[in-house]
């Protein structure tokens, strides 16, 4: 074979023809309308971005190969051709290239919570495009600014603990009614100087927060009896 082109004239090529044509250049993957796994490999082994041009079915040797990239690799192979990002399944690999670039984020199909959570830590931008976000992506928010808090409804134990452990004025930004008990002992157990701002905390919250520093004692609205005994 003179030219890798000459493989397109070839009606059903031996593998031994398409390792040939593949060899002097991956970009013969293109012509073949049925290239084994072998050809696949030698031209992906060439240039990673032969994964595109592969015909009639990809080996799954080659969606193998391409999650098992470092991240310099894959993110080199995406600077080339971001449509790439289609094979890539790996969730280490994709964080990585969410890292590198947040928006990548909104080219991967049926991104989860755990992709749309990293491209907040990159950029509050990312929020914009969440529909719905559960609770790692309202974790990653408050934990980037405890202000956003005062946009979450209902925020679960998780949310209220990562916005104080930022700021525990962050809990004043709880409407009362879901200042749950659940939600006042993770907030005194982050920083027991959350117990300034509820009203009427139940003894086990109380006596949470004077076992974190009995300084707590004086910030408690009617204290109880035990936590007074507790402090005496």
């Amino acid at each position: 074979m003179q030219s890798w082109t000459e493989i397109k004239k070839i009606e059903n090529p031996t593998e031994e023809q398409q390792l040939e044509a593949v060899k002097l250049n991956w970009y013969a993957i293109s012509l073949i309308e049925n290239p084994t796994e072998a050809a696949q490999k030698a031209a992906f082994e060439q240039n990673v971005q032969a994964i595109l041009y592969v015909k009639n079915g990809l080996c799954e040797a080659l969606k193998t190969a391409l999650n098992a990239l470092d991240d310099a690799a894959l993110q080199t192979a995406m600077n080339a051709d971001p449509n790439i990002l289609k094979f890539v399944t790996n969730p280490e690999l994709l964080k990585a290239a969410i890292r590198a670039d947040w928006k990548i984020v909104r080219k991967i199909e049926n991104a989860g919570d755990e992709l749309w959570a990293e491209a907040v830590r990159q950029n509050a931008e990312a929020l914009k495009f969440v529909r719905n976000p559960g609770e790692k992506v309202l974790v990653a928010a408050v934990e980037r600014d405890w202000n956003y808090i005062q946009e979450i409804e209902a925020p679960s134990v998780a949310v209220v603990m990562a916005a104080v452990k930022q700021n525990f004025h962050a809990l004043e930004f709880v409407s009362i009614k879901h200042r749950t008990e659940p939600v006042q002992m993770a907030a005194v157990r982050t920083d027991w100087r959350c117990i300034q701002f509820l009203q009427r905390a139940s003894e086990k919250v109380q006596m949470e927060a004077v076992h974190q520093s009995k300084d707590a004692f004086k910030l408690i609205k009617n204290p109880s009896e035990a936590v007074k005994a507790y402090c005496a």
